[in-house]
């Protein structure tokens, strides 16, 4: 059996194998002409190997058309599947493409079948081994022609589409390109003997290979990097095939030497130096694979080690938003991407969110969540490694369609809880992340993962001890309530009483003297007028002691489930703007009421009061503090907006606050629930408990939430989103 045999079988049991294989793990309309591919392949395998076998003309001749049978799609194939990995519409090309193939497909089996010479006319015995093909034939010439028109246009079409792409495509486009190269240049070789020159087609071995190559990249969307891939072949290729040799040629050409010498044990020479050198050659292909990926990816083994250092850093940051910043900040800089942004689980809302974002300018997160519920957030849990963004399923793609260069995920997990993930953009030099890149990353999400868990910890312990220390001092404050409220009681028992006997004294006047009234009207008047005011003290009376008692009861938090009920907002809006009314002086309130179908709500009517009080008081100060402030004409066209509304939402009851006060400054949001601390500077002093007691009350006593929109200058909207029963 000659070498061209060999080439010829080892082809065609090669592509056959791949036929399956791809068969099994691929689906798409690629990977079904990739198939294609490697079965025509696989006919001039077998081909070959019949020509390769073949002794007369006659056979050869037969030989020779069977295996164009596959030959002639070759290019056809080739073409067709660039254009569905380029993506590339080019339906007028491969209709020509597959028309032509099917005339010279036809010419071939009227050859075969009819033993006519339309394609194939001559064969000449070559090289003392081989009856080969001459291309004499108009038709043959013409065919060549077009075969390697179609094997050069799918290399251009590769060029191009290489310079557009990035990451992971850009990577698998050079396999495809390096893949086909090898294969083609080696391919190529079988038609020099066809045109004159007699140079063994030694290029047959190429093929299997670049199938291989071309089969590894269509199906892999994780691939080695090309420069990887090369440095690892070449060093195999100098320590196993090269150095295996060594003994073969030894015993070949040292024979007559070697028998002379130790007779019929001449073998045991050749035999043990391969020994010797099969022991040494992987020490030597691993010496030679790591100087040669030392010189290709220096600038690669720079950044990883970079990496590692910081992740073994990052325990030692212990405020969480500096962490985020820190991670991004670092992993941008070494590596050299595009853009890096980290999202961490909030559990209080549920979501993940966006912590912090490095990049130059062109991206836009800001706004974006991710619920729990979300298929991409399933898949990150499920995924747990990091992965590229093309490997996701397409309708979770589909879902992120608003998230614009992603190349690279990276989950950051403890055990099966995801803390939160890390989205990665293309390096800046459009380089694909090597597996070694990907083994880094899993330790940096792992330290990363570690350093966020240990934050957070000591956030919740921070937090914990401010409570602690806030309920030891609402429960000193709380030991005295009871004390200062009997006092405060007495003395509105007192206006309750001195208000009660003034009622009846000017009563009874009246009665006692109807002609003095008659007499003088005024009288009357003064004595009605005093009459109102005895019965608005009664009422404020009843309202504070209301009030004290509500704060009370928020004192005394271990009971406050039993004061739940439901009860009007309306007249909790009411009796908030009677005191505010008081409170300022004022005859009206600017104040529009919009309420839903019904008014009733459930919690702590004392607590409910309390908080839409304080809001509502917030509100009109502020708008008042914003009218201060306008000149005299802007205060003429000036007109003060309080609004006040209720939904009732499915799950809950939604109050709505609304002013277009002074606003608040972006600088003091943050601060507007912390205790003690107030705006009002310039209008009216505050204590600055007052929002932080409704968060509270809201939050703790009511499983509530309390937020707030505010613009400077334009006004405020405050919600109270209140569980329903």
């Amino acid at each position: 059996m000659n070498p061209y045999s060999i080439s010829g079988l080892v082809l065609g049991f090669t592509c056959l194998f791949l036929v399956f294989f791809i068969i099994k793990f691929g689906k798409s309309k690629l990977h079904q002409i990739w198939v294609v591919f490697n079965f025509s392949v696989a006919i001039w395998g077998f081909g070959a190997f019949l020509i390769g076998r073949s002794h007369t003309e006659v056979n050869a001749v037969v030989y020779w058309r069977i295996a164009h049978i596959g030959s002639l799609c070759i290019a056809i194939l080739f073409y067709h599947t660039v254009c569905l990995f380029c993506k590339i519409s080019r339906k007028r090309v491969i209709i020509f493409a597959y028309a032509q193939l099917l005339f010279f497909e036809l010419i071939n089996f009227i050859d075969l079948f009819f033993g006519s010479s339309l394609l194939i006319s001559k064969i000449d015995f070559i090289l003392n081994s081989l009856f080969y093909v001459q291309a004499e034939n108009l038709f043959y010439c013409v065919m060549f022609f077009i075969w390697t028109g179609f094997v050069c246009l799918g290399h251009y079409e590769l060029i191009v589409f290489y310079r557009k792409a990035s990451g992971g495509e850009r990577n698998q486009t050079r396999y495809l390109f390096f893949g086909f190269l090898v294969g083609f240049l080696g391919g190529m070789t079988n038609f020099l003997p066809m045109f004159k020159l007699n140079i063994y087609p030694i290029g047959n071995f190429t093929i299997p290979l670049y199938c291989i190559i071309v089969t590894y990249a269509i199906l892999k969307y994780r691939l080695m990097d090309i420069k990887v891939f090369i440095s690892r072949a070449f060093a195999f290729f100098i320590s196993y095939p090269f150095l295996l040799a060594i003994p073969f040629i030894i015993g070949y050409r040292f024979y007559p030497i070697l028998f002379s010498k130790m007779g019929r044990h001449w073998w045991l020479v050749p035999s043990g130096i391969l020994v010797v050198i099969a022991t040494f050659a992987p020490i030597v292909y691993g010496q030679i694979r790591r100087k040669v990926e030392e010189a290709l990816l220096a600038e690669q083994k720079k950044y990883q080690k970079l990496l590692l250092q910081a992740a073994s850093g990052m325990v030692t940051e212990h405020n969480l938003d500096k962490l985020a910043k820190l991670i991004v900040y670092i992993v941008k800089r070494s590596v050299g991407i595009k853009f890096s942004a980290i999202f961490l689980d909030d559990k209080k809302e549920g979501v993940y969110r966006l912590k912090a974002l490095r990049d130059s300018g062109e991206i836009n997160y800001k706004n974006i969540t991710f619920l729990y519920e979300h298929p991409f957030v399933k898949y990150v849990k499920k995924t747990k490694d990091p992965f590229y963004y093309g490997e996701m399923p397409k309708y979770i793609r589909n879902s992120l369609s608003v998230l614009d260069g992603v190349d690279l995920v990276i989950p950051s997990t403890i055990e099966d809880n995801l803390l939160g993930f890390v989205f990665l953009g293309e390096k800046t030099n459009r380089q694909a992340y090597t597996e070694d890149d990907i083994n880094v990353f899993k330790i940096l999400s792992n330290q990363a993962a570690l350093a966020v868990e240990n934050c957070i910890f000591l956030q919740e312990f921070k937090q914990a001890q401010e409570r602690i220390f806030t309920a030891e001092k609402l429960a000193s404050i709380g030991g005295m309530a009871d004390g200062v409220a009997h006092q405060i009681k007495n003395r509105l028992n007192q206006f309750s009483v001195a208000s009660g006997e003034l009622k009846y004294e000017i009563k009874d006047f009246l009665a006692k003297r109807p002609k003095l009234i008659e007499k003088d009207p005024d009288i009357k008047k003064t004595l009605d007028y005093m009459s109102e005011i005895a019965d608005s003290l009664i009422k404020n009376v009843k309202k504070t002691d209301g009030i004290i008692k509500g704060i009370l009861n928020f004192a005394r938090v271990e009971e406050k489930e039993t004061f739940f009920s439901r009860f009007s907002l309306k007249e909790v809006i009411d009796m908030s703007a009677d005191l505010l009314k008081v409170k300022h002086e004022i005859n009206e309130l600017p104040l529009k009421v919009n309420l839903d179908s019904s008014d009733l709500i459930y919690g702590v009517k004392a607590q409910i009061t309390e908080s839409v009080y304080n809001i509502l008081d917030n509100s009109y100060e502020a708008v008042m503090e914003k009218r201060s402030s306008l000149s005299s004409e802007e205060k003429s066209k000036f007109k003060a907006q309080l609004e006040i509304k209720l939904t009732q939402q499915t799950s809950s009851y939604l109050i709505e606050v609304i002013d277009n006060g002074v606003g608040i400054h972006k600088r003091d949001e943050h601060k507007i629930f912390a205790p003690f601390f107030t705006t009002k500077s310039s209008y009216k002093s505050g204590t600055g408990i007052g929002m932080y007691v409704v968060k509270r009350m809201v939050e703790e006593n009511h499983k509530g939430k309390v937020w707030f929109d505010t613009e400077h200058g334009i006004g405020t909207h405050f919600y109270i989103k209140l569980p329903r029963k």
